[in-house]
C-alpha cells in the first residue's frame, strides 16, 4: 500500500521544521557582515572562528595564504596594523557573496595611502563557514600602493636593510604580528626623516 505523506500530520511537521529551519539559518549577507564587525573589533578569536579549517584566502597577484596557521598569521598581522574595512553591494549566489570592499590600516596611512579598494570580492561559504576569500585590488589601488611601497623599499633597502630583509625573507612580504610592529616602528621613522 502506497501512502501519500502530503496530507498527513507528519509531512505538515516536517515542512514547518524545514521552514523554522532554513528562515532562522544566517544568511550569507548576514554572515558577511558579521565578517566584517568582527574584523573591526580587532578580536583575533572571533575572526578564526568565521574559517573552515581548509581556509583558502588570496589576494589576487599579492598572495595565498592557505590553512588555519597561515590565516592566524594574516589576521594577527591585520589586527596589529590596525585594520579597518567597509563592505558594501553585497551578492548572494548559492554558498557565494561577492562584494566591494574598502580597507584602511596604519601600514598605509603610514605610507601616505589613506584607503585600497577592493573588486571584485569573493566569499564561498562551506557549512556556514568561509572556506575560501578571493580578493582583487582594483588597479588604481595597485598603484597608490605600489608607489608608496616602492619608496619605502627603496629607503629601508639603504637604511635599515637587515631589518628589511627579516620583515621580507626570501623578498617576500611576511606577515605575522611581529612584523606588522616592526614595519609600524619603520613606517614613522621614515615617515619622520
Amino acid at each position: 500500500m502506497i501512502h501519500n505523506l502530503n496530507n498527513t500530520p507528519l509531512f505538515s511537521l516536517l515542512v514547518l521544521l524545514m521552514f523554522i529551519f532554513l528562515s532562522c539559518a544566517p544568511k550569507l549577507d548576514e554572515r558577511v557582515k558579521a565578517y566584517e564587525q568582527a574584523y573591526n573589533s580587532h578580536d583575533v578569536e572571533k575572526i578564526m572562528s568565521f574559517y573552515a579549517d581548509d581556509i583558502k584566502f588570496e589576494v589576487v597577484g599579492f598572495f595565498v595564504k592557505e590553512g588555519t596557521e597561515e590565516v592566524r598569521n594574516l589576521t594577527e598581522y591585520d589586527v596589529t596594523v590596525n585594520i579597518q574595512m567597509s563592505i558594501s553591494n553585497i551578492k548572494v549566489n548559492g554558498d557565494t557573496a561577492t562584494f566591494t570592499l574598502i580597507e584602511s590600516n596604519d601600514w598605509f596611512r603610514l605610507a601616505g595611502v589613506e584607503e585600497l579598494v577592493y573588486e571584485p570580492n569573493r566569499i564561498v561559504f562551506r557549512d556556514g563557514l568561509i572556506k575560501e576569500i578571493r580578493a582583487e585590488i582594483t588597479p588604481e589601488s595597485v598603484k597608490a600602493a605600489g608607489k608608496a611601497y616602492q619608496t619605502i623599499m627603496q629607503w629601508a633597502s639603504k637604511e635599515h636593510s637587515e631589518a628589511l630583509a627579516e620583515l621580507t625573507p626570501g623578498g617576500i612580504f611576511s606577515y605575522t604580528a611581529e612584523t606588522a610592529k616592526k614595519w609600524l616602528e619603520l613606517l614613522k621613522e621614515w615617515r619622520n626623516k
